[in-house]
């Protein structure tokens, strides 16, 4: 089992690595390789590319998150095990702030359980949520600082819940996105920067914590 995969994307000679791993692979007998990642889409594309030399290497699973339900037994039982508790509603919401990612999930959980002496309350959870946006701070203007504008913008109506119809004459005056032309390179250049997943018509941030740091913290 290998883990977060698609860096081999960002190799010097990646190319030619590729190569010549997958000669030996699959010259291998009696060994099951699973490669993980947690950039969907360069590692979709490390599979899915015909000039890639991965290409169609093995079935491509995309996992789905976990549920709640399964969540809240989970950090319930945690915080039982120290003699602690909280309420499934806040584990919920916990929840439902991180949009049910994983790590995120965990790391929110965590900072609840260490301001929490007993019993876990809204006010902790809210001071919570603030912790998690400010530990990530750093890490998300770098992001910021490497964008243009435009896709600045463009993120900004995606954080306002906007997923489709960028290209209306009313959204694309309100963010200030350009021409209706321009969506399409604002799209492209976000994805291919991991920022954004693109799934039929509907557009995500791979981030869900990002999407509320850029609510609270981009002059609009």
């Amino acid at each position: 089992c290998i883990d977060e995969f698609q860096q081999i994307a960002d190799f010097s000679d990646s190319l030619l690595f590729q190569k010549k791993l997958r000669s030996v692979w699959q010259l291998q007998q009696n060994v099951t390789y699973c490669l993980f990642g947690s950039k969907k889409h360069i590692l979709a594309g490390l599979f899915s590319k015909p000039s890639c030399p991965f290409y169609k290497f093995g079935d491509i699973l995309f996992l789905q998150k976990i549920p709640t339900t399964y969540w809240s037994d989970f950090i319930m039982s945690r915080f039982a095990a120290t003699g602690k508790s909280i309420s499934k509603e806040l584990t919920e919401e916990i929840c439902a702030f991180v949009e049910n990612h994983s790590s995120y999930v965990q790391q929110l959980s965590w900072i609840v359980w260490t301001k929490t002496e007993k019993t876990a309350t809204r006010e902790i959870l809210e001071k919570s949520k603030t912790e998690l946006l400010n530990q990530s701070s750093i890490l998300f203007q770098n992001y910021i600082d490497e964008l243009t504008g435009f896709q600045i913008n463009f993120l900004l109506a995606m954080s306002d819940g906007i997923q489709s119809e960028f290209s209306r004459k009313e959204i694309l005056t309100r963010y200030d996105l350009g021409t209706a032309a321009n969506i399409t390179r604002l799209k492209k250049s976000l994805e291919d920067k991991d920022l954004i997943d693109i799934e039929a018509k509907k557009i995500t941030f791979n981030d869900p914590v990002f999407a509320h740091w850029i609510r609270l913290n981009i002059v609009r």
